[in-house]
């Protein structure tokens, strides 16, 4: 007999809300493991803190990805330990648009249209400022709040984004509207950042639920056609771990194929390249990587004192402060104050831009590439214009670089493999370049620095986008549901095509990306999987 009833690999955004919800049932027993520690750092709860500990492998993995555009090989970091990436990202919060979702049910799974997410959207989230759209949800574990910046410039910006035809919004995720509005973040009112973990599973005191970190799990252990637990490493040997339902995984885009692939679900001649035993020949496992790219321009910023001084010298040492003493002041914040999303196709019910602005400058990638040692942020008063191209057709993949559970898979991001992916960024700059210019920003934004008032013909700006471009980090798509075990990995109810006992629940689970940052729909998604999962085990008890 197994110790638990469901094992679920990776503690990140859809990992946690799977562990709340399954648990829920005191007779269900949920093993949660995570290989990242325990996330205890202060500056994990202080919103701010995460551009300190940018890129510590203690709190990110770092994955190798090939060469996109010429710029040679970079690393991309996702979140790692207890809370994934909701523990060290932006905490920007977007739900996606309903036709994202209703797209997923037109390609016939059925289970996904936008109102059973939006039930479970409702469910987990805790929104409660004024205007907000009575789709939101107010008494769920998920505190979101909203941006604070009220400040000359951002009222500016607003009065600005009526030059491209954005109406303001009191709620910036209203069901099916484009328009401009404040920011909304995964902070508590006390200003402190709300991971998945610290939402889902650190307040619950459950028997039937255990949580274990430092755990790698090394492969998800098949028999006659079943998954039947996983083995993790311990020291110099392995522990396998039984689960007498279901192994999920939920390790994140690019670690829940590479799990597959190391247990001999995947590319049949990728994995006989690497001498593991094909058990389930599943084509498209690591293939359908989606991500948005993220173009940012910024200007010099005049009549304002904007808030790069903030985060320098003295004062950033009293903003700290100011913060441990009481989580206040520019520490509680973050990001970006003002979200657009924009329709450039005219269809205002779906947009297809997500356009950021805050008085804050960060230097390039070019620089930071260039030089590593100087740090990320502009010693100069800037603002900086932002933007995402929503629903890229360019593909990418991850596969694994050995059988070494240890070793990072290689990941190609497939950026600009489809040329409209390319006018769209060319697009996205010049639409950015209308909104700095626009008569009610003039008194603030001064002299474009990133990328020059020279560049200005189509093939020049492709030439800088190559540098401007950075991860969005929303990846999607490499464990993609549908239908035919040709095109797809997992079906309809998350689970993975011809083996038994065996689910993904996470963002590569996802056909197509989402509308936004993918953190608030991973939540949302392991939510819905968490009812249908629990459909099955009603329908189905063990004898």
């Amino acid at each position: 007999m197994s110790d638990y009833d469901y094992i679920i690999v990776g503690a990140g955004s859809a990992g946690c809300v799977l562990a709340n919800r399954l648990s829920q049932d005191p007779g269900i027993r949920v093993l949660l493991l995570e290989a990242g520690g325990a996330n205890r750092h202060p500056f994990i709860k202080m919103p701010a803190g995460f551009m300190k500990l940018a890129g510590n492998p203690r709190y990110y993995w770092q994955f190798p990805v090939r060469d996109q555009l010429d710029r040679g090989p970079e690393s991309w970091n996702y979140g790692r330990g207890l809370g994934g990436s909701s523990a060290v990202n932006g905490m920007w919060y977007l739900r996606g648009l309903p036709r994202d979702y209703d797209g997923w049910r037109d390609m016939g799974l059925s289970d996904w249209d936008w109102a059973s997410v939006e039930r479970c959207f409702r469910q987990i989230e805790c929104y409660t400022a004024p205007g907000a759209d009575p789709s939101r949800g107010t008494d769920g574990p998920l505190q979101i709040s909203q941006s604070v910046l009220d400040t000359p410039v951002m009222r500016a910006t607003i009065e600005a984004s009526k030059s491209i035809g954005l109406p303001f919004r009191d709620d910036i995720n209203t069901p099916g509207a484009d328009g401009v509005g404040w920011t909304q973040h995964t902070i508590d009112p006390k200003g402190r950042r709300v991971s998945a973990h610290a939402a889902f599973v650190a307040p619950l005191r459950r028997p039937n639920l255990t949580v274990r970190s430092g755990a790698q799990v090394a492969r998800v252990v098949i028999e006659q056609g079943s998954a039947t637990g996983v083995e993790i490493l311990r020291g110099a040997g392995r522990e396998t771990l039984r689960a007498g339902r279901e192994v999920i995984l939920s390790a994140g885009v690019y670690q829940s194929p590479k799990l597959l692939q190391l247990s001999g679900i995947g590319p049949g001649a990728l994995l006989a390249q690497h001498g593991i035993e094909v058990l389930r020949d599943l084509p498209t496992v690591g293939r359908n990587l989606t991500d948005h790219q993220m173009v940012t321009l910024t200007y010099d910023l005049r009549n304002d004192p904007g808030l790069n001084r903030e985060y320098t010298g003295w004062r950033l040492y009293r903003n700290a402060l100011q913060y441990f003493a009481g989580q206040r002041g520019l520490m509680s914040r973050v990001g970006v104050p003002l979200t657009m999303l924009y329709a450039s196709d005219g269809d205002r019910s779906w947009p297809d831009m997500q356009l950021g602005v805050t008085p804050f400058a960060m230097r390039s990638s070019r620089e930071r590439k260039l030089e590593p040692g100087r740090g990320p942020v502009s010693p100069e008063p800037g603002i900086m214009f932002a933007g995402f191209h929503l629903r890229p057709d360019s593909r990418g993949s991850v596969e694994i670089a050995s059988r070494d559970p240890l070793a990072m898979p290689v990941v190609d991001a497939g950026w600009w493999r489809e040329d409209g992916d390319r006018r769209k960024a060319v697009e996205l700059v010049r639409l950015l370049r209308r909104l700095a210019g626009s008569e009610a920003l003039r008194p603030f934004v001064g002299a474009e620095r990133i990328p020059g008032a020279a560049v200005q013909s189509d093939a020049d700006l492709i030439e800088e986008l190559k540098w401007m471009m950075s991860p969005g980090l929303h990846g999607s798509g490499s464990c993609a549901m549908g239908l035919d075990p040709n095109t797809s990995v997992t079906d309809g109810r998350c689970r993975v095509h011809g083996v038994d006992g065996l689910r993904v629940v996470d963002c590569s689970a996802m056909p197509t990306t989402v509308s936004g940052n993918t953190n608030g729909p991973a939540m949302a998604f392991g939510a819905r999987a968490a009812e249908l999962i629990l459909e099955d085990h009603r329908a189905h008890p063990r004898h």
